[in-house]
């Protein structure tokens, strides 16, 4: 069986084969074919197997959880041995220290709100289920990065997040589910009712 990729919008010529059936393959087994087959591509985080596994996702969560100290080390083991790149640009992945308990909750709770709205995007008034104001904590980090105030050793997890220093969208923030045709009903039943 054989399991196709689309990288970056186009489908590859190349075909990974391995030989387990597709539903049943491990995202171990996926990973370890994708790395035989490209040993240096950078895997983007929106790489998706044929089959639909979130191959570039399942990678990002293993990088961050590393950095995040919350991977075992038999799971790190695991991972070197099939060939896991644990950084893209060759530098050692950002650790942050067990000692720094604040920015560790910060930076776990910022890969929580990546995780289920697709982005770093924090708007500042954000409060944790714990009472947390990740928000103004993000918003403190990144103007300091601004400012070129922010340590490489707290500017870099950031980095690793998603988190850019660079000028915000502007607008109302709307999350993916709620974009497109799902607006357009809503706002086609508002202007009906109005008629009324």
């Amino acid at each position: 069986m054989t399991i196709g990729a689309t990288l970056d919008g186009f489908h590859k010529e190349d075909v990974i084969s391995i030989q387990e059936n597709r539903s049943s393959a491990s995202p171990l087994q996926l990973y370890a074919a994708f790395r035989r087959h490209h040993p240096r591509l950078a895997m983007p985080v929106a790489y998706v197997t044929e089959s639909g596994f979130r191959l570039g996702r399942w990678q990002d969560r293993q990088r961050i959880a590393r950095m995040l100290g919350t991977l075992s080390p038999q799971r790190i083991a695991q991972l070197d041995a099939i060939g896991f790149v644990w950084s893209d640009d060759d530098l050692p992945l950002p650790a942050v220290s067990p000692a720094d308990g604040k920015r560790r909750r910060m930076l776990t709770e910022i890969a929580a709100y990546r995780e289920e709205h697709g982005d770093a995007l924090v708007p500042a008034n954000y409060v944790t289920a714990e009472g947390e104001q990740l928000g103004q904590w993000l918003y403190r980090a990144v103007k300091k990065w601004r400012a070129g105030a922010l340590p490489d050793e707290e500017r870099r997890p950031l980095a690793a997040l998603g988190v850019s220093p660079g000028p915000r969208p502007r607008g109302p923030r709307t999350s993916a589910q709620h974009t497109g045709s799902a607006v357009h009903r809503r706002d086609r039943r508002l202007s009906a009712d109005a008629r009324l």
